[in-house]
């Protein structure tokens, strides 16, 4: 009796050992998928020039598309210190009929919906569920994103901007504080970060940060996708098209418990 009580605890502790795993592992799988490294770039169509799984303008949906069909990004050999990889992602404006369209980039789908830039009802980004190419499944939220960016601006008081939303079953939009939608399927959001020029534009210098930013709970949904955005300027329209934005080595942080 007491060797099978034994035995009993054993297999017990062994199979909670293997969830916790399991659980850890899934977090881990998902970090492989979405190519938070940018080492895998697509050479040939749709999203030719882009990040495995990430894109920018050139790739939008929306009305004003075809506009847009310049890409806004490129692979870049320029990496921040101690990198084990090969590449990083530059991003950049680019000054369309006089107005400046900033260099936004996701792992989901962008829309250009309007011409104005601030047309925040229109121009957004979100998870397109029915595409693979643009939404990144995700069931546990993460503790915080960390990541390393060098942004070289015009004018030392630019701001570029980063963030991340972890949400429910929907095709989430995001273009800024207060118009996100569905709002309810929100779960947890890092950001908005808005960080300052790490270099001046046009310059020799290509200084990097690591930026960390926690994850901070919102409704009690469950976690289905996350959805990151990042964009040139803080300000819809703002900024130089001299500016750019170097991004490196993603990670989401899972703090043990």
């Amino acid at each position: 009796m007491k060797r099978n009580v034994t035995f009993l605890r054993a297999l017990i502790t062994s199979s909670l050992i293997f969830i916790s795993f399991l659980s850890f592992s899934q977090s881990v799988d998902n970090e492989v998928i979405m190519n938070l490294g940018f080492e895998r770039w697509v050479s040939d169509g749709p999203f030719k020039g882009e990040p495995e799984h990430w894109h920018g303008i050139s790739s939008a949906s929306g009305t004003y598309k075809g506009l847009l069909t310049k890409p806004q990004m490129e692979m870049s050999r320029i990496t921040r210190p101690g990198s084990d990889g090969n590449y990083s992602v530059r991003l950049f404006p680019r000054s369309i009929f006089g107005v400046v369209v900033n260099g936004t980039f996701t792992n989901g789908r962008v829309n250009a919906g309007s011409m104005i830039p601030d047309n925040k009802e229109d121009n957004y980004a979100y998870t397109c569920r029915v595409s693979p190419d643009f939404s990144t499944p995700i069931n546990i939220v993460p503790d915080s994103v960390a990541l390393w960016v060098c942004f070289r601006a015009k004018e030392q008081s630019s701001e570029a901007n980063f963030v991340a939303v972890v949400h429910g079953d929907a095709d989430f939009r995001y273009s800024g504080p207060g118009y996100s939608s569905p709002q309810d399927s929100v779960c947890a959001v890092a950001g908005p970060c808005h960080f300052t020029r790490s270099s001046p534009a046009n310059s020799n210098e290509f200084k990097w940060k690591r930026i960390s930013i926690p994850f901070v709970k919102n409704y009690d949904v469950e976690p289905r996708y996350i959805l990151f955005l990042f964009s040139t300027n803080k300000t819809a329209g703002g900024g130089s098209s001299k500016d750019e934005l170097f991004i490196d080595d993603i990670e989401l942080i899972y703090n043990k418990k």
